[in-house]
């Protein structure tokens, strides 16, 4: 069984964290390497064929509902101890991304948590924040997209408004999920949905976080 490539060089790090620093978010096209990118290409086919999926939710702890008319996607979160190599190698690249971002910008984030999400076609996400109402949690949302040969006209957009101050007032960039591109962004800043798309849309959607705070 290969091993895999460790995820983000320092380079690529570095391309992150100025991203974080200013505008407070950034789309990376080609920043992973094509080997990292086919890792966990597989990981997602291999937990799809496991069935390994549920029904994503709203909201955080006991509180979170299947909220149908919000969110269609389903997800599978990333457990070093159970799904192997892969998720080893990734989860630590976050771990070392995570030590400098509070090392060069002094943000509060100690540890990364992740899931693999599926939408069916048609599928969407409507626009919301990535830090939930009740917890001060997350810190930086990472997204990696897994869709081969992914045209324009399959659709399925991210779409970020960039203007954290008007938010879904403001305006806005939108991100075509393609194979290996990688999206940052300050979760408690930046409004951002994922828009329909003609086939199932793969993604790894993850986050910094700092300590747990509830409000």
């Amino acid at each position: 069984m290969k091993q895999p490539t460790f995820p983000i060089d320092s380079a690529s790090m570095d391309l992150l964290i100025d991203a974080i620093a200013e505008p407070g978010y950034g789309v990376f096209p080609h920043l992973l390497s094509s080997e990292t990118q086919q890792d966990l290409i597989e990981l997602m086919e291999a937990k799809e064929s496991e069935d390994e999926f549920v029904r994503a939710g709203v909201g955080s702890g006991q509180e979170t509902q299947i909220r149908s008319e919000i969110r269609s996607d389903s997800i599978f979160w990333l457990d070093p101890d159970s799904v192997g190599s892969i998720a080893e190698t990734w989860i630590a690249g976050m771990n070392t991304l995570s030590e400098l971002f509070r090392s060069q910008l002094f943000l509060p984030v100690c540890s990364y948590e992740g899931h693999l999400a599926r939408y069916p076609a048609e599928g969407f996400y409507k626009a919301h924040l990535d830090r939930h109402a009740k917890t001060l949690a997350r810190e930086v949302s990472i997204i990696v997209y897994l869709n081969k040969d992914w045209e324009d006209t399959d659709g399925g957009e991210l779409r970020i408004y960039t203007d954290s101050e008007k938010g879904v007032s403001g305006p806005f960039i939108d991100v075509l999920p393609e194979a290996g591109k990688v999206v940052i962004f300050r979760s408690a800043d930046f409004w951002h949905e994922v828009l329909p798309s003609s086939r199932p849309r793969l993604s790894l959607t993850g986050w910094l976080r700092g300590r747990e705070e509830i409000t």
